[in-house]
């Protein structure tokens, strides 16, 4: 055990910590770009690792065709979205959060949305509000609150007003920005319409915020193990 316990300590062994970080947070992405990235920085410090502290070719050779791999991969995806005349946030809610790829059906999605600069303390929705919008976050990040209390929070790739949208009903808390943010808000008509006469939209929607609520779940159930409150599911989503 004090081997193990030296071995973690040794800063020689930086480049391998530093490896496992970003892969275990690559794993933690919703964006597929972000992950390619932290993914192609897990690969760059093994090489790293492998090339000053072990001088071991082999998984050299084999970190370095993963390295390739994941960057040929990020290119691709960057020619992709500038190729579809898409914004990279379009882009990113299209593909890697609903998963749309047929083009008639983005531009259906992206005739509902509404992009918008929100800055800090501005409020999303308010608890108890009827029919609260539906916002998907690009970037930046909010606190959720109950009865003034923060009881989690939201960020890039999260929705809000996702719990009211599928059940239609009040907003279960309050949502502010505590980060400054870039969003997109649905035209709920419109969404509601296309719910109707798209089905398979309809799908990739419900999908999408099917993975932001159990997201958030998540973190709700980590919260909680690290002595907040235990929650009800309907207060995290707006």
């Amino acid at each position: 055990m004090q081997d193990v316990l030296r071995d973690i300590a040794d800063p020689a062994n930086g480049f391998a910590h530093l490896s496992y970080i970003f892969l275990i947070a690559a794993m933690l992405m919703t964006s597929l770009r972000w992950l390619r990235v932290l993914a192609l920085a897990s690969g760059i410090a093994a090489m790293a690792h492998f090339t000053f502290r072990t001088q071991d070719n082999a998984s050299l050779v084999w970190e370095t065709a993963f390295v390739l791999a994941n960057g040929v991969q990020l290119v691709l995806l960057q020619y992709r979205s500038r190729r579809r005349g898409l914004t990279p946030e379009e882009d990113e809610l299209l593909h890697s959060i609903l998963k749309i790829e047929d083009r008639a059906d983005q531009r259906r999605v992206l005739a509902l949305l509404e992009w918008r600069e929100f800055a800090p303390g501005d409020v999303l929705m308010e608890e108890g509000e009827w029919h609260p919008p539906l916002i998907y976050l690009a970037s930046g990040a909010a606190s959720i609150e109950l009865e003034g209390k923060i009881i989690s929070s939201c960020g890039a790739g999260d929705f809000v007003g996702e719990i009211s949208y599928i059940g239609e009903r009040r907003a279960s808390a309050t949502v502010r920005v505590s980060n400054a943010m870039r969003a997109a808000q649905f035209d709920h008509e419109g969404l509601a319409a296309l719910a109707v006469n798209e089905p398979a939209i309809a799908k990739a929607i419900d999908g999408a915020l099917n993975r932001s609520l159990a997201a958030k779940l998540v973190r709700m159930n980590l919260a909680a193990k690290q002595g907040t409150d235990q929650l009800d599911p309907v207060q995290i989503g707006g």
